[in-house]
């Protein structure tokens, strides 16, 4: 079964404070990473610096980086798959 094939929430705090654009950006990374590994962990971490993405999972290893249009504040996501559902939060929220 492929994770992250199911419900996706966000945080309140996601939603207010990061674009829209953003937001699907990494929910189409994630969604389509299958396509690139072939073992997609259920903790996906993303690093945002400015307009600097960087998206990690730890098992297997994997990093990739990606220059956004727009400028934000420094944050770090997780994107938790728990079967059931994802959600997509802030690392202070988790």
């Amino acid at each position: 079964m492929k994770k992250f094939n199911n419900l996706i929430f966000t945080t309140r705090a996601v939603k207010e404070e990061l674009p829209e654009e953003v937001l699907l950006f990494i929910v189409g990374l994630v969604k389509n990473m299958h396509k690139e590994i072939k073992e997609v962990d259920y903790l996906q971490v993303f690093e945002i610096e400015g307009c600097t993405l960087t998206h990690k999972q730890e098992i297997p290893e994997y990093k990739k980086v990606y220059t956004l249009l727009t400028t934000i504040k420094n944050c770090k996501l997780f994107f938790i798959d728990s079967g059931e559902y994802s959600t997509l939060m802030f690392n202070h929220e988790y």
